[in-house]
């Protein structure tokens, strides 16, 4: 019975030191960590983090960095640092319009073909300076407008059933939650604008709102006192109806809110054939590709390259722009799904010697509340990605501490300020970061740090903890 109580205190003495020896407890980094792990709000969560000088190959902070955890945004920086490394950062995806000319008249003889690419950027928000893509196919197909046929729209580059696996239902309804489709327009989204009147009346809809012609919108939104926006929409693709709930602010006007578009191919279609005044023809969706003879290309839409497309994914942390990504790694020419993407991703992770135990790959931007990441394992991506050929253009994609991007308001006037470039993560219970810093040396590391389950009614709190961590990292 002795031998047996000294093993274990024997163990537990080296455990103790083993922990010890990694953070003495005399250091401005132990006791910062210290904070945050007797942070009130974490007393019914998890904190997980890994930091590596990148330098040296030192492990700075290894704290349940094994532990699986639910990544949010953070996903992003999987996909993209793949992505720009697989696809390379001046890839582009090119969007050919095409048909058959007769060659006595030079117009067209019909049906008319789109063969969509994956291209997440056509007539996206973010992209509004750039020439509108239906005005180029417009002005392409100038004259035909006595041209009989179909409009079709091949959409054989992905497969036909895009949403990831563990979506919710109420993140689908709504823009951030748009379902990837082999052509994506608009960013795969309505605007809807909404008329509030007083406090606890309904909302009326605005005849500003275009693009619901064929869907059945139910609005079941009121006047609020808050200022806040909180309506919620609820549908999935190919459905037919709307519904929303919630509220916003009261006395307003044309209050812009947005959905994710149920069809977004099919509305693309309709508004190419109405601004071509094509008017005896209509659209179709093809999910088999056809091989077709004789056909001239039209004209051709080309997106952004990619570090330009990575950039505003992980800046603006765009969740259909990442779901995008994933699906093109999908080594097959035809038929891409978010599951051929994931699997060229760990295959890819893998073949570079990344640690994936502990991590669960669902979709290609974090939105799965499913997902799973480790911090060892995004500070080996991150390793990875800093290493590799791609570098200048992936660290030039992440926001910059109290300067850029989801950062831009966080740890302004700190020592993190414009030192650390990373991706942010947050859902409900969940504030992640990932990234990079340089240290008092030069040196550069990388971390990754990970709440699960915090309370956020104590944000402000849990946020001044992650600002000591970094800024100790940095003075070490």
């Amino acid at each position: 019975m002795n031998r047996i109580l000294a093993t274990l205190l024997l163990l537990v003495v080296v455990s103790s030191a083993s922990l010890f020896s990694q953070h003495p407890a005399d250091t401005p980094l132990s006791l910062a960590m210290a904070k945050m792990e007797q942070e009130g709000a974490l007393k019914s969560g998890s904190f997980s983090m890994s930091a590596v000088n990148l330098d040296n190959g030192q492990a700075i902070v290894d704290h349940y960095a094994q532990r699986s955890m639910v990544p949010a945004s953070i996903m992003k920086i999987v996909t993209t640092a793949v992505a720009l490394e697989k696809l390379g950062p001046n890839f582009q995806f090119k969007t050919p319009v095409s048909g058959v000319k007769n060659p006595e008249t030079g117009l067209l003889n019909g049906n008319i073909y789109i063969q969509a690419s994956g291209d997440p950027t056509l007539q996206s928000k973010y992209y509004s300076s750039m020439p509108s893509s239906i005005d180029q196919i417009a002005e392409a197909l100038q004259g035909n407008g006595k041209n009989k046929g179909i409009l079709i729209v091949d959409a054989s580059i992905f497969g036909k059933y895009n949403t990831p696996r563990g979506w919710v239902w109420e993140d689908m309804g709504n823009y951030f939650g748009s379902t990837p489709s082999a052509l994506m327009w608009r960013d795969n989204m309505i605007k809807v604008f909404l008329n509030s009147s007083q406090v606890g009346n309904p909302v009326m809809l605005s005849p500003k709102t275009k693009g619901l012609d064929g869907y059945t919108l139910d609005l079941s939104i009121e006047s609020s006192s808050s200022s806040r926006d909180d309506a919620w929409f609820f549908s999935s693709p190919n459905s037919d109806v709307i519904y929303a709930k919630g509220s916003i602010p009261s006395n307003r006007a044309n209050f812009l809110v947005k959905a994710s578009h149920p069809d977004p191919m099919n509305g693309f279609a309709k508004e190419v054939l109405s601004e071509s005044r094509l008017v005896n023809m209509e659209p179709r969706i093809e999910y088999t590709h056809i091989e077709r003879s004789n056909l001239e290309t039209l004209t051709t839409l080309v997106s952004p390259p990619l570090t330009a497309i990575v950039k505003l994914c992980n800046m603006k942390s765009i969740n259909l722009y990442a779901e995008a990504l994933n699906i093109q790694l999908d080594e097959k020419a035809k038929g891409k799904t978010v599951e051929g993407g994931i699997a060229a991703i760990e295959s890819h992770l893998k073949g570079k010697q990344v640690n994936l135990r502990g991590v669960r790959i669902m979709d290609g931007s974090g939105l799965s509340p499913l997902n799973r990441m480790t911090a060892e394992a995004m500070t080996g991506i991150l390793a990875l990605a800093y290493r590799s050929d791609v570098k200048e253009d992936f660290l030039g994609s992440l926001p910059v501490a109290g300067q850029s991007g989801t950062l831009a308001r966080y740890f302004k006037g700190t020592k993190a300020d414009g030192n650390v470039r990373a991706k942010s993560g947050t859902m409900s219970g969940v504030r992640n970061y990932a990234g990079y810093l340089t240290n008092r040396h030069g040196e550069t590391v990388a971390f990754c740090i990970m709440l699960n389950d915090y309370d956020e009614s104590r944000k402000t709190q849990v946020m001044q903890r992650i600002e000591e961590i970094l800024v100790a990292i940095i003075e070490q």
